[in-house]
């Protein structure tokens, strides 16, 4: 049976970066919320996802073991209990708190926080042997495909990837825009991209969001009123971008704003820098699970110092009258990318240093063993495999679809339930 973990959703902390409490206590908030529970629910099975970064090898008579991850870890395992047999499974709540799964080796926590992991593992003392890695699905994107696109003018101000849901603060950021022009007596060009295909683009550019979920269309009225009833006069707003386009906005963009302080590690502030793009968050983003740690490495962008539109205006117009200032992909090449990920995961394994053939720290990719197995088992090198060249066997969505590819790799290395 699953184990059914706490779903209350930490509403007190999306607009109030400073509350009365102590940080265990908020901590204890945040962990009171998981993704998890909903994916583990049978009618969300269809959407549950297996990714494979780093797949079981049998070369030469030595087996080693892969890693996958899942935001519906214990569902799968209870139903294919020898899959530990051959994978580290790690957690993956898609928020900023710590997962629940009872079943995993390795959990994402978004970042590194000592103080944070002491705390849990001592409240949770059945967990203190579980490696807790800073890392978390967005940090697996791919930055070959996300990647700045060929001779594109940057003629949109700021660039906004986004739901329009309340933890997403959509309001503050229109009412930076109105801020700005007051401040600077400029109107700027925006450009939000919702992903939501319930709205509609009208042909005159206007949003029909009528059919959209309650709250977001709640959020979307109070961004009307604060534009003065005509969103359209500070906001280019489109219902969804597909993922193949979005380079191309981020390539354009002078700037990409996240507004949102509490959630999961956001995939758009690392499309946005990999596009070579600056990205500004509020420095009270994530502050409590970060505890210091960096949203983004490097010159990247800049965190607006105050959770006030002011503060946010001020910031946009530093980064878009400083272009040369930054250099965001430089940066996310060094600290991050899939080669990065890996190389994380595999050096914070134990395991892979007493049993990886010519295990070096951070050298996995260069790991010559590795790239004779990966060849000889999926006939793939070890870069292409990791860059998806073969998504079928590494990235997969749905439990009828993962049940099958755990059968392939069960019959390839004769492991039984």
């Amino acid at each position: 049976m699953v184990t059914q973990k706490r779903n209350v959703w930490p509403v007190q902390y999306f607009q109030n970066p400073n509350p009365k409490k102590k940080l265990e206590e908020i901590w204890n908030d945040i962990d009171g919320y998981s993704f998890e529970d909903q994916f583990e629910k049978e009618d969300k099975y269809n959407k549950i996802d297996f990714v494979v970064p780093f797949p079981p090898l049998n070369y030469k008579g030595k087996i080693v073991k892969g890693v996958f991850y899942s935001q519906a870890l214990d569902v799968i395992v209870e139903r294919h209990p020898g899959l530990k047999k051959i994978f580290f499974p790690i957690a993956n709540s898609m928020f900023s708190s710590y997962p629940g799964s009872e079943y995993a080796d390795m959990y994402f926590t978004c970042y590194k926080n000592k103080k944070r992991e002491k705390w849990f593992k001592k409240n949770h003392p059945d967990k203190k042997d579980i490696i807790m890695l800073p890392l978390q699905d967005a940090d697996f994107m791919n930055e070959y495909i996300m990647a700045p696109t060929f001779n594109t003018p940057k003629k949109i101000d700021v660039f906004c990837v986004t739901t329009a849901y309340p933890v997403k603060n959509l309001p503050m950021l229109a009412a930076t825009l109105k801020m700005y022009e007051l401040k600077y007596a400029k109107r700027l060009n925006v450009v939000w991209a919702i992903g939501s295909r319930d709205a509609i683009r009208r042909e005159d550019g206007t949003l029909d969001y009528s059919n959209m979920r309650w709250d977001a269309k709640a959020e979307l009225d109070k961004v009307k009123d604060i534009l003065g009833g005509d969103i359209k006069k500070y906001v280019d707003i489109y219902p969804y971008i597909e993922y193949y386009e979005l380079s191309r906005y981020y390539t354009g963009s002078k700037c990409c704003v996240l507004s949102s302080i509490m959630e999961g590690k956001n995939r758009g502030i690392f499309e946005s820098i990999s596009c070579d793009t600056p990205i500004i968050v509020f420095k009270d983003h994530n502050k409590f699970s970060r505890c210091g740690y960096p949203v983004f490495f490097g010159n990247s962008g800049e965190y607006a110092p105050e959770f006030t539109s002011e503060s946010l205006a001020d910031t946009i117009h530093k980064v878009i009258t400083n272009q040369e200032k930054y250099e965001p992909r430089k940066n996310y090449l060094i600290y991050g990318g899939r080669k990065n990920f890996l190389n994380k995961i595999i050096d914070a394994q134990p395991y892979y240093k007493k049993n990886l053939p010519e295990y070096k720290k951070g050298k996995i990719l260069e790991n010559v063993w590795v790239d004779l197995a990966m060849q000889d088992n999926y006939q793939l090198s070890t870069y292409d495999f990791l860059y998806g060249k073969n998504t079928a066997i590494q990235h997969i969505t749905g439990i009828n679809n993962i049940d099958n590819i755990i059968k392939f790799f069960y019959s390839r290395f004769q492991v039984t339930d």
